[in-house]
């Protein structure tokens, strides 16, 4: 045969939504199948190409097989397609191919039809958009996609503007006039920094987990709400304490906004601890009613570590103010406080990790039985390698994949490799 037309369907989205193999002969074949992915999903792109490769093939009055890959883009979708196509190849022997995309991600293949036939043409179905722009978002979305795959270049790209962001946020979060603009910054910039860091999945996925736990018979969700209006009593105590002081609040000088924020922290810490403390009690007693006994401790050694904080905050504003307003360096007073602080809290690490042993051991064992491992999909694809074991105290949750969470109950198997599903 002189030439065929070939479609290409790079991401699989013809198997994923029609359960359709490729490659996929013939025009009567291809009408039949880009009908179904049509009624399957309307807006996909590939419905697109598929006609429009139909139409092709119908005025030359030659061939069009579509090509699939796999939802994995990537070299496991180009293998794929390459044995797909030496399949073609070896049926239909084509003097040329004319290649019909849906954009610029499926022109990437064109390295490896050109491998293996002559391209003739090359028709990119577009439709009602423009074709630069969307050439734009590939490049866009490929590199952000890099990015995000790369841990390294995500701290840089992500995290870096993220810790700015939020700097520049704490450093002028006491200027009234600029509040709100702040408090965006800020959250703008812990977005970054969980981005950049790879916990947007996670942080999201917790943070799911945390609104959909809230229960009127949970102790935790009581001690939630106490701990809010202590919070909003601590901040009318930061508020009465800078008053107190005769601290000019609207004057944005930089001392001036030194003196706001110690003066705040100073009058609000107590409250703000106390507020963390009743939370983090709440969540304790709900962890040891369902037998959760790691989470447990972890909550204790919170409470440490929340009063480690609190002591050092609220020791560095009682020395910030004995320089400040007496002239007296009170040193002494803050390294011991902090001594102390540090102490209790590395005793509190050690003692409960004595009482919860048992547990310990049990999480221990769990992370050394996936951790590391070849991780599958049920077609024998590659996922990659387990990152990290997620555990609810002593209790496997699932692990991950480099960035991607994949919960115990997608877990085909765990024997001689892990074999696990993965939704389209």
């Amino acid at each position: 045969m002189d030439k065929i037309v070939i479609c290409v369907d790079r991401d699989d989205d013809i198997k994923r939504k029609t359960g359709i193999k490729g490659p996929i002969i013939g025009i009567d074949r291809n009408i039949e199948v880009a009908n179904s992915l049509a009624l399957a999903d309307p807006e996909d792109t590939d419905v697109n190409a598929m006609f429009s490769a139909i139409k092709i093939a119908k005025e030359l009055n030659t061939e069009v097989v579509t090509l699939t890959g796999n939802k994995s883009v990537g070299v496991i979708s180009d293998m794929e397609i390459s044995r797909q196509l030496d399949e073609v190849v070896d049926k239909f022997k084509p003097e040329g191919v004319i290649l019909v995309t849906d954009g610029a991600e499926d022109e990437q293949i064109i390295p490896i039809i050109e491998s293996r036939a002559k391209i003739i043409s090359v028709k990119t179905a577009i439709v009602r958009q423009s074709q630069e722009l969307e050439r734009a978002y590939f490049k866009i979305t490929q590199f952000i996609k890099e990015v995000e795959d790369d841990a390294n270049l995500a701290r840089l790209v992500f995290g870096i503007p993220g810790l700015v962001l939020i700097l520049i946020a704490i450093g002028g979060i006491f200027g009234i006039m600029l509040l709100a603009m702040n408090i965006i910054l800020a959250i703008i910039g812990i977005y970054l920094l969980i981005k950049g860091f790879g916990y947007e999945e996670e942080f999201f996925s917790k943070a799911s987990e945390f609104i959909n736990s809230l229960s009127v018979e949970k102790v935790s969700t009581w001690t939630y709400v106490i701990s809010s209006l202590i919070i909003i009593l601590a901040g009318i105590y930061g508020y009465q304490e800078m008053v107190n002081r005769d601290i000019p609040i609207n004057d944005n000088t930089v001392d001036d906004e030194l003196d706001s924020a110690i003066a705040f922290i100073q009058g609000s810490i107590g409250l703000l601890l106390a507020s963390v403390v009743i939370a983090i009690i709440g969540m304790m007693i709900d962890d040891h009613r369902t037998k959760k006994y790691l989470n447990v401790r972890r909550d204790i050694v919170l409470i440490a570590f929340v009063v480690l904080v609190a002591i050092t905050i609220g020791s560095g504003a009682d020395y910030y103010w004995a320089m400040r307003s007496l002239g007296q360096e009170k040193i002494a007073n803050f390294t011991i406080s902090v001594f102390i602080a540090i102490m209790m809290f590395l005793f509190v690490v050690k003692f409960t990790e004595y009482m919860f042993i048992e547990e310990i051991e049990m999480k221990k064992n769990l992370e050394d039985k996936f951790r590391g491992r070849e991780v599958f999909d049920a077609d024998g694809n590659r996922i990659g390698r387990v990152s990290k074991v997620l555990l609810d105290g002593s209790d496997f949750v699932g692990f991950k994949v480099g960035r991607k969470r994949i919960l115990k109950d997608r877990i085909i198997s765990d024997k001689n490799k892990i074999i696990v599903n993965i939704p389209g």
